[in-house]
């Protein structure tokens, strides 16, 4: 029973506030509260930080492990410090001479701790794993002949065909006076001989006097003539009708209108102006009754049916027109339709202002659309293997005569070894080999087993291509730098090097090649600028500027060629 609020004697007694029964915190307490609370904040953050570090590091860690865990040089390469490298696999590093177990070639010497020399021609040298490759999406794709086209666009003006074009003006000696005008626009469409219009002249009226009187003089005396002296005297008046009648020939008048002088016996004649030409009056500078003077330029008829364009060339690109070349042109008026003609005219200078050639082509003009003044598109396809560049390196291929003995050529001739693409002689004396009823020459004794392994892949790189077919690669491979040309060659599986090359015009999606690759080699068509960016980041593997075109010294090898000799890098 509970009475007035309070709890009886057997109750239990209510709980008190905390704050009654414990001890405030002392300031020292309150301290440590705050140290232990960063301390656990600061762990969570160092923590982070590691792991962090071991992500980005992780490379560098693994390197100084694995060098940790090295056994110890043996004592004398330690002394000697020295050590033999395989110059074609920088990963073979042996403390003794020998032969390397991948190529055997034999092991060259260098300082310990000294980074590799790169052979002549090669500007970088990359080895990546599988996984690498494949994370990178990097693909090769195999250099090959190829038939490419050039193409080349310019835009240019319709204009006459000068060679269709002509003027009439007035021949009579003196002033005429325009009697009558039988073309009174421009545009009007004539044939040749349609009369233009007729000038009277005194001298002309005067000529043609002197014309018929010298014909009347020669026809009465010709009854009378007994003698020789008589039969002279005639002559001499037939010659005063000829040099008459040639008088008003270089007027202009014609053999048919003469006689029809001297057959009416009337010198009230008027000069008739004929068209030359047929085609289209586009200038008449008469009207009736107007008095011209000897040689004024009265008409100018053009034939429509041919028309030249003039276009303009960049000098980088003159390399691509030959005279004749067959070309096609279109115009906006007739957009879908295109006009062929040809490569009539190629200009011998060079505009020096805009650094371009006048080139003039020669079109055929059905039912007269291309109307002089329009701008035309004018396209040019050029095989690349007729280009001037190709056909000089054709020109001074070693192989370029061997067409018609193949099956047996001399160590001379031949040049190259299939395999390695490496000069015949350059590992010593060249070795043949009997492959496919053919001999081949290589460069040393690692080299047969190989070629009679792949007969097709080696023997295709000593193949003659024809002669619309240039060895080419594809774009995505090329890495420009500004001053040069660089593909990565796929020399071993993971093994990529960095070529100099030298390329022609590009063609759609590919390059024709010059100098640098022969045929048959792998190049990085996806991921090249990945092989590079890595090649930069490792010091071990970074681009020199040696070995190329640009750079090279006098003495060192040329680059490789389809056609001519590689530098003496042996390679399997």
């Amino acid at each position: 029973m509970v009475s007035n609020g309070f709890p009886g004697p057997g109750a239990p007694a209510a709980p008190q506030p905390a704050s009654l029964n414990e001890a405030p915190m002392t300031r020292w307490q309150k301290f440590r509260l705050v140290v232990k609370v960063v301390e656990l904040r600061l762990r969570f953050i160092a923590l982070m930080a590691l792991t962090g570090s071991v992500f980005a590091y992780w490379d560098t860690l693994w390197n100084r492990y694995a060098k940790w865990m090295r056994p110890a040089a043996a004592p004398h390469a330690a002394v000697s410090g020295f050590e033999y490298y395989c110059p074609m696999h920088p990963q073979v590093v042996q403390h003794e001479s020998g032969t390397c177990p991948i190529c055997g070639m034999t092991l060259a010497r260098r300082k310990r701790g000294e980074n590799a020399t790169l052979p002549a021609g090669i500007t970088a040298r990359v080895q990546l794993a599988s996984f690498q490759i494949k994370q990178a999406g990097i693909e090769t794709a195999e250099v090959s002949f190829s038939p490419l086209m050039a193409r080349l666009t310019t835009v240019g003006n319709v204009g006459f065909d000068e060679r269709r074009l002509a003027t009439i003006p007035s021949k009579a000696v003196g002033t005429s006076r325009v009697e009558k005008l039988y073309v009174n626009f421009n545009g009007r469409e004539v044939q040749a001989g349609d009369p233009l219009a007729e000038l009277y002249s005194p001298e002309l009226h005067q000529a043609i006097a002197e014309l018929l009187t010298a014909a009347r003089r020669a026809e009465s005396g010709r009854p009378q003539v007994q003698t020789a002296a008589g039969r002279s005297l005639l002559g001499d008046r037939r010659e005063l009708v000829r040099l008459s009648a040639e008088k008003l020939k270089r007027w202009g008048i014609t053999q048919a209108q003469i006689d029809e002088i001297l057959a009416q016996g009337k010198s009230d004649f008027t000069i008739p102006i004929l068209a030359p030409l047929g085609g289209t009056v586009v200038k008449k500078n008469v009207v009736e009754g107007q008095e011209v003077p000897q040689g004024f330029p009265m008409f100018e008829i053009a034939d429509l049916s041919h028309v030249w364009v003039r276009a303009q060339v960049f000098e980088h690109q003159i390399g691509l027109v030959r005279q004749g070349q067959v070309v096609e042109a279109t115009v906006e008026a007739y957009p879908g339709q295109t006009f062929p003609g040809r490569v009539e005219i190629i200009q011998p200078t060079l505009d020096p202002s805009t650094r371009t050639v006048e080139v003039r082509f020669d079109l055929e003009n059905p039912g007269r659309r291309l109307r002089p003044g329009m701008y035309a598109t004018v396209t040019l396809k050029t095989p690349v293997a007729d280009t001037p560049a190709f056909r000089a390196k054709v020109a001074a291929s070693p192989r370029s005569g061997q067409e018609g003995h193949m099956s047996g050529p001399t160590a001379e001739e031949q040049k190259i070894c299939p395999v390695t693409i490496a000069r015949l002689g350059s590992m010593g004396d060249p070795l043949p080999v009997d492959v496919q009823g053919r001999k081949v020459w290589v460069c040393c004794a690692g080299c047969p087993p190989k070629l009679k392994a792949q007969p097709a892949k080696y023997l295709a790189r000593l193949a003659v291509p024809s002669r619309d077919e240039v060895l080419s690669v594809p774009e995505s491979a090329v890495i420009d730098t500004g001053s040069r040309k660089i593909v990565y060659v796929e020399a071993e599986p993971g093994v990529y090097e960095g070529r100099v090359v030298v390329l022609g015009p590009r063609s759609g999606d590919r390059f024709p090649v010059l100098e640098g690759l022969a045929p048959g080699e792998k190049v990085a068509a996806k991921g090249a600028f990945l092989i590079d960016a890595e090649s930069r980041l490792n010091p071990a593997t970074a681009p020199t500027d040696s070995g190329g075109p640009e750079q090279a010294p006098a003495s060192d090898p040329p680059p490789r060629t389809a056609a001519a000799p590689a530098p003496d890098i042996h390679r399997h």
